[in-house]
């Protein structure tokens, strides 16, 4: 009968906690990266396990990348570029809006070095449905 209270109130214990356990790694965080080529990322990051079970750096949550003259501002989600942001293209063109995956995705406006600009949606990088052309002398196109 005493076995049988013993196994019981040990079925109900919560499990110990092992006081000299080390500290792990963090799953995310913040800072700033320079690559190889020379390009660099400010920002959130966290690691995610890839296919092998290796854990992986990726860009996660709001940052900023510099690369080749080219500049983009905004979230990430696991290593792509998406939610609301601005990217700086190295020839002045520019686009701020919505991102998918890394492509224009929602409603978003893509400003030319010569000013004209269009404004509307996007569907998987390209202009899509609704949206206002305008050149650069000011004439719109629906």
């Amino acid at each position: 009968m005493l076995v049988a209270f013993a196994v019981a109130l040990l079925q109900k214990m919560p499990p110990k906690k092992n006081a000299q356990a080390e500290p792990e790694d963090p799953e995310e965080g913040s800072g700033t990266y320079v690559f190889e080529d020379g390009s660099k990322y400010e920002g959130q990051w966290v690691l995610i396990a890839n296919e092998s079970g290796e854990k992986v750096l990726k860009r996660h949550g709001t940052g900023k990348m510099i690369e080749n003259g080219n500049v983009y501002e905004g979230n990430w989600v696991e290593d792509a570029m998406e939610g609301e942001g601005l990217f700086k293209f190295s020839n002045s063109s520019k686009y701020e809006g919505n991102w998918l995956r890394n492509k224009y995705e929602g409603q978003g406006t893509y400003i030319w070095p010569n000013g004209s600009q269009y404004t509307g949606n996007w569907r998987s990088g390209l202009m899509h449905g609704e949206g206002v052309y305008q050149d650069v002398k000011g004439k719109h196109w629906h």
